[in-house]
């Protein structure tokens, strides 16, 4: 069933990592680094199978407005090589069509909807193809004839090594009038490849509570990746990642963490990233993770050295990371 979010969220049509830099990461899909196994359960309930509570499999229409919309992921269609400018070598373009039906006997304005894709067990997020022109939130609204539906499609890219992989979609559809949107999630496997149970590499968690932690490594329900630092002189770029599992049955509103990076062992305020402002953030599904990669600007004397992270969460809880940058 669709779950109402408890605050506004920016319906718009994107599915990738907004870089307070502007200099984007790979979006590939490595194993994670430096995970700490412990008695903590991991995100995915079980090794099977069978979806959780509150996801389902594309194809399968939800509810929307009390029924009198329905929403329906059709999947995912790889698009032939070359069909869309800008894809990277190692990655493909694939379209995914979201319909939306109108379950009234009157003519009505479609709902706006939003689609974020994460792939594999970090929930990387997919990023949109830069030819995309179809948005999912249009300027004018939808009219749709009594029983009748529109299609909306989004281009996305994804790296060839996540053929296989689970793919999350969360759909935020919000009614005409409505600030809220509701939430829907879909969940398949990426085709081209040999479907990968949902379990593999799934995040462990780190016990929480303890005072620093290792870069790549969790704590809690939060994980910052490891820095790597690209460009020269002052136009040094550091990419991260930040991950955040929800261990719960319920959807959570997003990853909703800001990062204060500091360098030196003075602890010089290089970057501050808020979740929107400085990163795509979407609501995360039940027992799944997201991940957002981020950038900041690299002070010319602070490559090589040491690098503090705090990550603080809505409520003000902090976690402090520590490493090196590059």
């Amino acid at each position: 069933m669709p779950v109402r979010l408890r605050h506004v969220l920016p319906i718009v049509l994107l599915a990738g990592t907004v870089l307070i830099s502007g200099c984007a990461d790979s979006d590939s899909e490595p194993k994670a680094d430096g995970q700490t196994t412990s008695s903590t359960p991991a995100a995915r309930p079980s090794p099977s199978t069978v979806l959780p509570d509150g996801i389902v499999k594309p194809g399968t229409p939800l509810p929307v407005g009390d029924g009198a919309w329905t929403v329906t992921l059709q999947g995912f269609e790889r698009q032939p090589a070359g069909a869309v400018p800008g894809v990277p070598a190692g990655s493909s373009a694939y379209r995914a069509r979201v319909t939306v039906a109108n379950q009234r006997a009157q003519v009505a304005t479609a709902p706006q909807t939003a689609v974020t894709a994460r792939y594999g067990a970090l929930g990387r997020t997919a990023a949109e193809a830069t030819d995309s022109s179809a948005s999912s939130s249009t300027d004018e609204p939808q009219q749709v004839r009594p029983n009748g539906s529109v299609d909306r499609d989004v281009k996305l890219v994804l790296p060839d090594q996540a053929q296989g992989l689970p793919v999350t979609v969360t759909v935020e559809a919000t009614e005409e009038g409505l600030a809220e949107p509701e939430l829907l999630f879909f969940e398949g496997a990426l085709p081209g490849g040999t479907a990968a149970s949902p379990d593999t590499q799934a995040p462990q968690g780190a016990p929480a509570g303890q005072s620093v932690t290792p870069l790549g490594q969790w704590n809690g329900q939060v994980r910052v990746g490891k820095v790597t630092v690209s460009g020269e002189g002052a136009s040094r770029t550091g990419s991260l990642e930040l991950s955040v599992v929800n261990r719960s049955g319920d959807p959570m509103s997003g990853l909703g963490t800001t990062l204060r990076i500091l360098t030196g062992q003075e602890l010089h305020l290089a970057a501050t990233v808020r979740p929107v402002y400085g990163y795509r953030d979407a609501a995360i599904a039940p027992y799944r993770t997201a991940t957002q990669t981020v950038s900041f600007r690299v002070p010319e004397t602070a490559a090589g050295g040491p690098v503090t992270v705090e990550a603080i969460d809505a409520g003000g809880s902090k976690v402090t990371f520590e490493g090196t940058l590059g």
